[in-house]
């Protein structure tokens, strides 16, 4: 197999491929897998295989330096300032983050991220549904891989705290997808057609996640 590819026998029923971002290629088979199974595998699912692969080659990143933090879609500078020992300041202006937490630490750093999406996305939530006359049961602020939002049948929306990090048109996309869904569950040229309507830069905002959403 290629350096990129991991070969793994587990106990399970039915063969699995992973690609990853990083063009990392996970194949998961069944300990009764024979060398010829697994090529035939290969063979098989070579073409979708390549699909996936380019499909992340075209992404983009944002690229940080080790003291730069992503937030509202702009890299901002970390300082550590033993001077803020209760707060975290945030100069919009200079694009500058002081505190005396250690925000490259990854755990740290990610519930700092936690604390400024709940902050931001459930007021930013409220909002927009106010002023696009939208009602919703519940909003909850989520820690999922892949979905950066999502509504339920009974009116309760999920926002990804990653999406503070995005620019504020693309998190207010999202949160607007999720509020048309409270009147349109599904996907249908209805559903586009309102939300066209409410967010013209709908497409600006889906370009956006289409180069840079794995910087998240």
């Amino acid at each position: 197999m290629p350096e990129n590819y991991t070969l793994e026998k587990k106990d399970i029923k039915h063969a699995r491929i992973r690609v990853s971002e990083d063009g990392r290629v996970r194949v998961i088979v069944p300990h009764s897998f024979t060398d010829d199974d697994i090529s035939a595998l290969m063979s098989k699912k070579s073409k979708w295989i390549s699909k996936q692969l380019a499909f992340f080659e075209k992404k983009s990143r944002i690229e940080l330096t080790r003291n730069q933090l992503l937030i509202f879609g702009n890299r901002y500078s970390y300082f550590y300032d033993d001077t803020y020992s209760r707060k975290i300041v945030i100069d919009h202006n200079f694009k500058t983050i002081r505190a005396k937490k250690n925000l490259l630490d990854p755990k740290i750093q990610k519930n700092w991220y936690k604390n400024e999406a709940r902050k931001y996305l459930v007021a930013r939530t409220e909002q927009l549904a106010k002023r696009l006359n939208f009602t919703y049961k519940a909003i909850y602020i989520r820690d999922q891989r892949t979905k950066l939002g999502n509504c339920s049948n009974d009116g309760n929306i999920s926002i990804n705290w990653r999406l503070v990090k995005a620019p504020i048109l693309v998190s207010d996309y999202i949160i607007i997808h999720e509020l048309v869904h409270t009147k349109v569950m599904n996907h249908s040229s209805k559903f586009w057609t309102l939300l066209k309507s409410l967010y013209p830069d709908y497409k600006d905002a889906m370009n956006w996640l289409d180069k840079y959403g794995n910087s998240l």
